[in-house]
């Protein structure tokens, strides 16, 4: 994806503006930074090729306003200029939309951050749960060689005494391995 930036490779390469979002690929920790077009879009790591939501970015608080001088008489407020009638009323309604506005993009990020943390987290078990099934199926397959190994061994030592073959575990994916040995 153009705009993706893998940060921490070269300090004089990757130059991160105001306008960028930086974060960890949840699967295997690369730090990441794409401009802020992208938040909330699904973009693959560079490093481990897992697709990843960009997660909103962190905006500092606003600042407070800087403290005024107690010695300081407050100035006098500047007198309004007349307003045509009814628009009083059209203002207030126009300043209580705009703070419903920013209150509603206000939840609007949060909830887009609670959604990628909980895809981030999905990832990251998807991960786990394929370096499980790879651990499984080369656990299931050392058992099958040396089952077959003791097979071979004892065939000539003791006779079989059923031609049944008996099921030793299943792989997530729903596939099966079948083990038949002598009891």
């Amino acid at each position: 994806m153009e705009g993706l930036r893998q940060a921490g490779q070269d300090p004089g390469e990757i130059n991160i503006t105001p306008r960028d979002i930086l974060f960890e690929c949840p699967a295997c920790g690369k730090s990441l930074v794409v401009d802020e077009a992208a938040e909330g879009l699904t973009i693959p790591c560079p490093q481990c090729h897992i697709h990843v939501i960009v997660p909103p970015q962190q905006r500092p608080p606003a600042p407070p306003p800087p403290p005024t001088k107690a010695s300081t008489p407050p100035a006098a407020p500047k007198p309004a200029k007349p307003e045509p009638a009814g628009s009083s009323g059209l203002r207030e309604r126009l300043v209580a939309l705009a703070a419903q506005l920013k209150e509603l993009q206000t939840q609007r990020t949060e909830v887009t951050g609670r959604i990628a943390s909980r895809v981030n987290e999905v990832n990251r078990d998807l991960v786990l749960l394929a370096r499980l099934e790879t651990s499984q199926q080369q656990v299931l397959s050392e058992l099958n060689q040396i089952v077959a190994q003791l097979q071979a061994a004892s065939e000539g030592a003791a006779p079989k005494s059923s031609d049944a073959p008996t099921v030793l575990g299943s792989s997530v994916g729903g596939g099966r391995s079948r083990v038949s040995f002598s009891t």
